[in-house]
């Protein structure tokens, strides 16, 4: 056998072991409306679990929780457009964003429905998207979502893409069922934000009633407040993630 061929048998070896030990993986950018929008896929499984970021943040802010899930749950870290691996232009809305969300999963050739997983702002896109396809998700987990009352009060322009929050609050708001989906919110600590000087009591009251308004869209949303968490309840509490995002699997598996 030459030394190329050995080479090349070498390569296919490590490639393949490598997939043993991380699952299938593949990550691209696809064109979307108002831009391009990135994914990044790992693990296998039969159901994908898409995980949405919150404002600011791009997919990798997803790896603690990816890691504790395993390569036995196929998971898709999506950047919505003007984040990360992808590109958008300013203003975003939940339905700008929605509407990339399809399309990317589309291009993708993502099996559906699927399972969405999202934190902050990524609650507006998700509630959009239920009502827009109710047939394309199987169950949702929400980390500390943002809801329409809160998003009425502020525009987040200080961040990159721009959100208009008046407009996505006004989007979400036509939604107002989903289908008998198993939903669960995982809401921060009221404590910790209250100690990190995060929140003030009134802003905490309005956030905590709109989230039992929102869970209260699916016959089976639950909301729970989880100890010790601030607003990144996957970081801080990434094996209690992990554990609400494998009981809403076994639930539609």
């Amino acid at each position: 056998m030459n030394q190329t061929k050995q080479t090349r048998q070498l390569i296919v070896v490590s490639v393949l072991a490598i997939m043993a030990l991380t699952g299938c993986a593949s990550s691209d950018s696809y064109p979307v409306p108002h831009g391009s929008a990135h994914l990044d896929c790992r693990g296998e499984g039969n159901t994908t679990v898409v995980l949405m970021a919150g404002i600011g943040d791009d997919s990798t802010v997803w790896k603690p929780l990816r890691e504790t899930l395993g390569p036995d749950v196929r998971t898709c870290a999506w950047d919505y457009p003007g984040v990360g691996k992808s590109s958008g232009t300013s203003p975003m809305t939940a339905g700008v964003a929605a509407a990339a969300l399809d399309a990317t999963l589309t291009a993708a050739g993502i099996d559906q429905p699927v399972v969405l997983v999202g934190h902050s702002i990524a609650g507006l896109t998700v509630r959009l998207f239920v009502g827009l396809h109710p047939d394309d998700v199987a169950g949702v987990v929400l980390f500390d979502p943002t809801v329409s009352s809160f998003a009425h009060r502020y525009n987040f322009s200080e961040f990159q893409p721009a959100w208009d929050g008046a407009m996505s609050a006004r989007e979400v708001e036509a939604v107002t069922a989903w289908p008998d989906i198993p939903f669960e919110i995982l809401r921060h600590d009221a404590s910790v934000n209250h100690d990190r000087g995060v929140v003030d009591v009134e802003v905490e009251a309005a956030w905590t009633a709109g989230q039992d308004d929102f869970a209260a869209l699916a016959r089976r949303g639950v909301v729970t407040e989880v100890a010790d968490s601030g607003h990144y309840v996957h970081l801080d509490q990434p094996q209690i993630a992990a554990e609400t995002v494998l009981r809403v699997l076994d639930q539609v598996e």
